[in-house]
């Protein structure tokens, strides 16, 4: 028994040996030991530890193990822009050699990173100089052109001797890309500026439009003119035009004025949460300064509808409201928009086109040299119609009644040219005398069907399809009007209407704009199909020859297939779609 244990664990040993990527094993053993390091740190949590044994195994022997390795523990270290970096350097540098579950890691992880972060491009034409980000090192010139940074504020600062320090604030948005342009002034052709606040809040400070830092500020700026001004979320100091000269010093003490708009939101019984722009302020009452600019107020309390109000406020502006909260209907968890799952009851109706597929297999298209006529013009029919639907859905698949009502016409021409007929078939219309006949075919009906319909949606749009089979009805007449080379006229309309009944196809696919979670304005195209020749009658019996003109020439008039074989009609529509 101990032999065959023996046995067996060789055997998966050898496994486990077989299954290893060539390329790991083909690492020194440097590596290989810094990487084994690196994940018995990440399996106790000491991600510092394991960003360091990665990069020393990257540095003994470059590979996309080490370099996933590194990505992984920035991630988990929340140094959310330098992880974009490693896992991108991993994508371009080790992609074709990283298994299909690394790959889509990466594609999550920068997917994921891409919404938190964004490019800060530094554009700085002078060499040596010590760059760095919030704190963050970047080397001495020439620096990488593009870093990744997480979004929001970041200070710039550039130092080199001989020079003055520059420092800039940037604000990055997700996924977007900012560019700072530092220009390194020799000191000796600077001037020296000192900045104070009057009033008892620190100012942001800004030189030219560049925001450089909170008050007391003082820093060394290029010769020539500068305007110097100062902002805080309540008060504003207006820009001073100030006039540096090299190896002088300047102060400038800037005076603040009130900006801050005002608050005061109450509720009727004193009771309830009041957030001012997702911070909680109090309960029952707030009053209070805010900066001028849009806002949002939110006043909750268990079993009442929550309330909210977005607004924009102007400086020295007051915005003040009682709310009074309404009993909640239904005590439940809330849900957020475009979470809500796809089961109950739906439904929806619209308006539509319709355009038949072909000619429709009217008598004209089928036997235009039968009726002797020397050639036939058949368009397809053309006309609208309605239709409802309701149903249950199981998320994403329900089941529906579908109802269907629509009318179309078609006019269609057959071309006589005057020369004799042998015809035997009296009821056949002869080519005499020289005429052109027009037929309008008129038809109109519904149909019933159940169909089945699958859907997905987001946030804001839904999309889905449907489909199934049914039951329809069509009643259709006819009407032919004759002209012959003299202008006289003959007019037909045979005596009895023509129907037919026949199973029916119904297909759908449309898009729904959600107006609201249960509510959609409906774009998309119904296929609707069904047979003339299977019940029922789908012609007009043969009559009598009608005379034209005072000749005494006559028209046969024979029987006449109204539609034949598949109906095909296509209708764009729009609707409204209801849904759970």
């Amino acid at each position: 028994m101990i032999d065959r244990a023996s046995r067996s664990f060789a055997f998966l040993l050898s496994l486990a040996v077989a299954s290893v990527p060539l390329h790991v094993l083909a690492q020194p053993a440097a590596a290989q030991a810094e990487i084994a390091a690196g994940d018995a740190s990440t399996r106790g949590k000491d991600f510092n530890a394991a960003l360091a044994h990665y990069r020393n195994a990257f540095t003994a022997s470059p590979s996309g193990r080490a370099q996933m390795g590194v990505a992984d523990a920035l991630y988990n270290l929340g140094r959310v822009g330098e992880s974009y970096e490693a896992y991108n350097d991993a994508q371009n540098n080790f992609g074709p050699k990283l298994g299909p579950v690394e790959r889509a890691l990466i594609a999550k992880r920068l997917h994921e990173l891409a919404a938190k972060t964004g490019w800060l491009s530094i554009r700085l034409t002078e060499n040596g100089a010590a760059v760095d980000v919030d704190g963050r090192g970047l080397g001495t010139s020439p620096v990488p052109a593009l870093v990744r940074v997480p979004a929001g504020s970041h200070e710039v600062h550039v130092n080199k001797a001989g020079f003055a320090p520059f420092t800039a604030k940037i604000d990055i948005v997700a996924d977007g890309t900012a560019v700072v342009e530092p220009k390194l002034v020799p000191l000796n052709q600077t001037g020296h500026v000192v900045v104070h606040a009057s009033g008892p809040e620190a100012l942001r400070v800004t030189v030219d439009g560049v925001d450089v830092g909170s008050t007391p500020w003082e820093g060394d700026l290029p010769p020539g003119p500068h305007a110097i001004a100062g902002r805080s979320g309540s008060a504003l100091a207006e820009a001073q035009n100030v006039d540096v000269t090299a190896g002088s010093r300047t102060a400038v003490d800037l005076v603040s004025s009130a900006t801050a708009a005002h608050i005061q939101v109450r509720t009727n019984d004193g009771q309830g949460s009041i957030y001012v722009d997702g911070v909680v302020k109090g309960q029952g009452a707030f009053s209070g300064d805010v900066a001028p600019g849009p806002h949002t107020i939110v006043v909750t309390r268990d079993g009442f509808e929550r309330y909210e109000k977005a607004m924009t406020l102007g400086e020295r502006q007051t915005f003040a409201e009682t709310v009074t909260l309404q009993p909640a209907v239904a005590a439940g968890p809330t849900e957020v928009e475009g979470d809500r799952g796809l089961q109950g009851i739906y439904g929806g109706f619209g308006l539509m086109g319709a355009f038949g597929l072909g000619s429709g297999g009217t008598e004209l298209a089928t036997s235009c040299s039968s009726l002797g006529a020397s050639s036939c013009s058949t368009p397809g029919a053309v006309g609208g119609g309605g239709f409802g639907y309701i149903g249950y859905t199981w998320d994403p698949v329900g089941f529906e009644l579908f109802l269907f009502g629509m009318g179309d016409s078609s006019t269609q021409k057959a071309e006589y040219s005057g020369a004799s007929s042998s015809s035997a078939n009296a009821l056949v219309p002869a080519s005499l005398p020289a005429r052109t006949e027009t037929f309008t075919f008129v038809r109109g009906g519904g149909a019933v069907a159940v169909r089945a319909r699958a859907t997905f949606q987001t946030r804001r749009l839904r999309g889905t399809i449907a489909g199934g089979v049914g039951l329809s009805y069509r009643e259709m007449i006819m009407k032919r009007s004759a002209v012959d080379t003299a202008g006289d006229t003959s007019t037909y309309v045979p005596p009895n209407s023509a129907g037919y009944v026949s199973p029916a196809l119904s297909l759908e696919a449309a898009f729904h704009y959600r107006i609201s979670q249960t509510l959609g304005i409906a774009v998309g195209l119904e296929v609707f199909a069904d047979n003339a020749s299977i019940a029922g009658t789908n012609s007009v019996p043969a009559n009598q020859a009608l005379p034209i003109g005072t000749s005494g020439a006559t028209i046969p008039s024979p029987s006449y297939h109204l539609a034949t074989g598949p109906q095909v009609t296509l209708g764009p529509f729009l609707g409204l779609a209801f849904g759970p």
